[in-house]
């Protein structure tokens, strides 16, 4: 982990343990969770191995950065359109961990990401900043910190001109995006685990398309 110019910590392939169990720890009563896990509390306890095959994605391919070494809050960005090969998925433990929590968790999870590529695909297919991940440990909620991980990259990408896309499916992060200039351009329902993720999108100073604005709705069983 080293710190970088924009006063975040940059984490590296030492990191990825770590990572993965604060993710897992952030996510373990989130919806989208439970709904992966379909209420098997004996499988959450697998969640940090699962959350390894992620982390090595964003250490590896992307960008990842925490608050502090005590990684309260990290977020996770990929130069989009994301382009990783089967063997750079393999090299990051795929499938092995993916199916830590079972055959069906696999299968689901697998599931969301072919829908969430597609959204991607549909609703904007341009270069952009894309984050694939922002935590903040339950125990450090409310202090502000998840956009210490996030304004930094923002202010980059400002700087730089570049346009941002994220998906969420918490409403009350919705808000909390639009606070940094996201705006919503589609969703999709997912109806037996009763979720809605929201695809957001920030544009860059330059951008006038922005994408297919209207929104879209995509079905999974």
């Amino acid at each position: 982990m080293i710190q970088s110019d924009n006063g975040l910590y940059r984490l590296e392939k030492t990191d990825i343990k770590h990572l993965a169990q604060a993710a897992a720890e952030a996510f373990k009563d989130d919806p989208l969770t439970l709904y992966l896990l379909q209420g098997n509390t004996q499988k959450a306890r697998r969640l940090p191995m699962v959350f390894e095959y992620y982390a090595a994605l964003g250490i590896k391919y992307g960008q990842a950065y925490a608050s502090s070494p005590n990684m309260e809050a990290v977020s996770v960005w990929f130069d989009a359109p994301v382009r990783i090969s089967l063997l750079q998925l393999i090299s990051c433990g795929f499938p092995v961990k993916n199916l830590w929590c079972g055959f069906n968790y696999f299968q689901r999870d697998m599931q969301l990401n072919n829908l969430c590529d597609k959204m991607r695909d549909q609703l904007y297919p341009f270069s952009n900043k894309y984050l694939a991940l922002l935590a903040v440990a339950p125990k450090h909620r409310s202090k502000g910190l998840a956009s210490k991980v996030v304004r930094p990259i923002l202010a980059e990408l400002d700087r730089n001109n570049i346009t941002s896309y994220l998906e969420t499916q918490n409403l009350q992060n919705v808000n909390m995006y639009r606070h940094w200039g996201y705006e919503e351009i589609g969703s999709f329902s997912i109806p037996l685990g009763n979720i809605s993720l929201h695809a957001m999108l920030r544009k860059n100073r330059k951008d006038q398309y922005g994408g297919n604005s209207s929104s879209i709705s995509l079905q999974t069983e």
